[in-house]
């Protein structure tokens, strides 16, 4: 064993949970900034469809930019098509133990709850799903330079017990810093051999979903974490030393992204008209709205499960209420938004 290992496990052996830090009046200010717009979207009076419809874009962007901050090509464009089953899965899966998380009854984290994140976000990925990892691990550097030795396999259940001895005591009373923290500690534990980094992130949810500390819609901050991804990575790095500085910056990622989708919902809620169609016929016609001009066959890539008939029926719904204006008699017709 060499001498750099040998540090390295003296310092899990004394790993601070959680680490030493203060809620500083900059925090307090961008915490009451975020409670504020989370009242709001309480209580702001939301159609039904609006909020499903919002709900539903910001559950698959927080997925996907999930899996991209981990090296998923993916996007909102090319999502639904992608031949590749398993940068899909790697989506789907999110969205799937996001759904589970949003439905948790429980009022404490627990050994086995971890795992299950961990076995329905890796499932079909991993075979190593839902277990530690049983070898020695580390995160490198876009070099191969070794720049963190995870703890040993042997301090992995003692430290993932103190975390959550942590995350279920009272010792912090705003549920975002305790999500936040949960995050910083989770990624240093390492405790799986792959998916940690989601893993961490659906954490949060699940930390502020048994303190009853929900958003909903649901605030899509991979995104913003995805954007600002070089910064995400160097506060996590310096996280257990300057843990103060690792807060602000995910708080005030989080307070944007929260900002963002506060706008978006008012842009919604505030239109002229609201055009109430079904679901799927209303991602048609936003789908048509965003490129202005689209023809059956994209419309067809873009919802490969369903019948062409059943598509050109949903199209002519939608004409039917003066929204679109189909160009052309043919197959090869196409459909126009009207301004």
């Amino acid at each position: 064993m060499t001498k750099k290992i040998r540090q390295y496990l003296a310092i899990f052996g004394n790993m601070k949970i959680p680490p030493k830090y203060t809620i500083t009046l900059e925090m307090l200010e961008i915490l009451g900034k975020i409670e504020a717009i989370r009242q709001y979207l309480l209580t702001l009076n939301i159609p039904p469809n609006v909020n499903q419809k919002i709900q539903r874009i910001s559950l698959l962007k927080s997925s996907l930019y999930s899996a991209k901050i981990e090296g998923n090509p993916l996007d909102l464009e090319n999502y639904k098509r992608s031949p590749d089953k398993i940068k899909k899965l790697e989506i789907d899966n999110i969205i799937d133990t996001t759904n589970f998380i949003s439905k948790l009854k429980i009022k404490k984290i627990n050994l086995s709850l971890i795992k299950t994140l961990h076995k329905i976000t890796m499932n079909s990925i991993h075979y190593q799903a839902g277990s530690f990892r049983r070898e020695m691990s580390a995160i490198f550097n876009q070099s191969g330079v070794a720049i963190y030795v995870c703890p040993p396999p042997s301090q992995i259940t003692q430290l993932i017990n103190q975390l959550i001895n942590y995350i279920n005591s009272d010792k912090e009373k705003f549920p975002l810093i305790k999500a936040f923290i949960t995050h910083l500690l989770f990624e240093k534990i390492h405790p799986f051999l792959d998916g940690n980094g989601r893993i961490g992130r659906l954490l949060i949810y699940s930390v502020c979903q048994i303190k009853n500390y929900q958003f909903k819609p649901t605030v899509s901050f991979e995104e913003s974490l995805d954007k600002n991804k070089n910064d995400y990575y160097y506060y996590l790095d310096i996280g257990l030393k300057n843990t103060n500085d690792y807060l602000f910056f995910m708080l005030q990622t989080f307070f944007e992204q929260a900002e963002k989708l506060k706008k978006e919902i008012e842009k919604e809620v505030n239109a002229k008209t609201q055009i109430n169609l079904p679901p799927r016929q209303e991602e048609i016609y936003q789908i048509i709205k965003d490129h202005q001009i689209i023809s059956l066959d994209f419309i067809k890539r873009r919802f490969l499960k369903v019948p062409s008939r059943t598509l050109r029926y949903d199209l002519k719904k939608i004409c039917d209420r003066g929204l679109v204006i189909k160009i052309g008699q043919t197959k090869g017709s196409y459909y126009k938004i009207i301004p």
